[in-house]
């Protein structure tokens, strides 16, 4: 059977852009630059105008269409889709008067989740992560950022994923109440189908840590160690990722802020029972990644202590017999024992009575 190569997107996410997030040395705050590699996705600007009796999606080809296409009357959803165009995005958010520091936390790509407060908004960054369609396609790992104003909300994608096209569903079809709420109703409907493709992610690394459990039982010597510690550094990098979006919906359940109104809060707070659900799960799978590290490591060792014991009693049950050997190898002139008729025979069925007497010993005390 194939093995699978456990230089994951995970892993990729991190060597390839740095996962404590550096930035460029002596550059100024508010400083604009697209950290990500995803220079071959369009920039794309959707304008989504929904209330309780109406919905419409819209296309904007420029800044100043999506300016008009805004309906500040009823909730807005401006849905940004690609970031290497620093100039297009810095004019949008110069636009509706986002922080230069905003602005830049957008464009990184490498930004930890967080929650920022702000007098007139909201910034929520977290992480997207969902598991490839074949396990020889790396994990998507991207940043969702989501900016919540009065009556309008801006997410920002790196690629165009299909983690909100439930949201749309639900937008488009009416049901629910999400067309009777307002936008930080969205966002939660958003945070929530991000916190979904968690448990896709987990479910994948829960199957291969199974997997590679059952092969460990069956056969251990089938099983390459490089497995183990990857599908270890896998879930402890997963593990790390997901684990500041608990302070992300923890601090959302406890805003002060009039852009989070109280009808949301039961939302929110059952979203952090999942997150904790989240984190849980992956320290879970943390430990039965080390479990798994410490029974092939025993394992082997077990195996070599068996082959060391089987070759130790051998050597000392041919101890004695080479010390026969020797005794009457030696060329002394004097040895009578060597001018008897029947001293071979007598010598080999000392060396047969000895070995089978410290055979049946050996085996009496289960040592072979």
């Amino acid at each position: 059977m194939p093995q699978k190569n456990y230089v994951s997107g995970l892993k990729r996410f991190v060597t390839s852009r740095g996962l404590a997030g550096r930035r460029k040395v002596a550059m100024p705050p508010g400083y604009l630059e697209y950290t990500g590699d995803k220079t071959e996705q369009p920039v794309r600007i959707e304008v989504v105008n929904f209330s309780e009796h109406s919905f419409e999606v819209k296309e904007a080809s420029s800044i100043e269409e999506c300016l008009q296409l805004e309906d500040r009357k009823n909730p807005t959803w401006v849905r940004v889709i690609g970031l290497h165009d620093v100039e297009k995005l810095s004019r949008l958010m110069d636009e509706h008067e986002i922080h230069p520091l905003i602005q830049e936390d957008v464009l990184n790509q490498r930004h930890r989740p967080k929650v920022e407060t702000w007098e007139d908004s909201i910034v929520v960054i977290q992480k997207l992560i969902d598991p490839p369609a074949s396990k020889e396609q790396p994990f998507h790992v991207e940043n969702i950022t989501c900016l919540l104003m009065e009556d309008l909300l801006i997410t920002f994608q790196e690629t165009d994923h299909q983690v909100f096209n439930p949201v749309l569903k639900r937008l488009k079809s009416g049901k629910g109440r999400i067309r009777k709420s307002g936008c930080d109703y969205l966002l939660w409907a958003l945070l929530d189908a991000v916190t979904d493709h968690y448990f896709l992610a987990l479910d994948q690394l829960e199957e291969d840590v199974s997997r590679l459990d059952e092969r460990l039982q069956a056969d251990i010597t089938a099983v390459n160690p490089q497995e183990i510690y990857g599908i270890k550094r896998e879930i402890t990098l997963l593990n790390r990722m997901l684990r500041p979006s608990r302070e992300v919906v923890a601090k959302l359940d406890k805003s002060e802020s009039k852009l989070m109104t109280d009808t949301v809060t039961p939302f929110m707070r059952d979203l952090y029972d999942h997150t904790i659900h989240v984190i849980e799960t992956t320290e879970h799978l943390r430990d039965l990644s080390s479990s798994l590290r410490d029974f092939y490591l025993s394992s082997v060792s077990n195996r070599m202590n068996e082959i060391m014991k089987v070759l130790t009693c051998f050597a000392t049950i041919f101890l004695p017999l080479s010390f026969l050997a020797g005794v009457y190898g030696m060329n002394f002139d004097d040895m009578p024992e060597l001018h008897w008729k029947w001293a071979y025979p007598m010598l080999w069925g000392a060396f047969l009575t000895t070995f089978l007497g410290m055979l049946w010993y050996f085996r009496r005390k289960k040592w072979i």
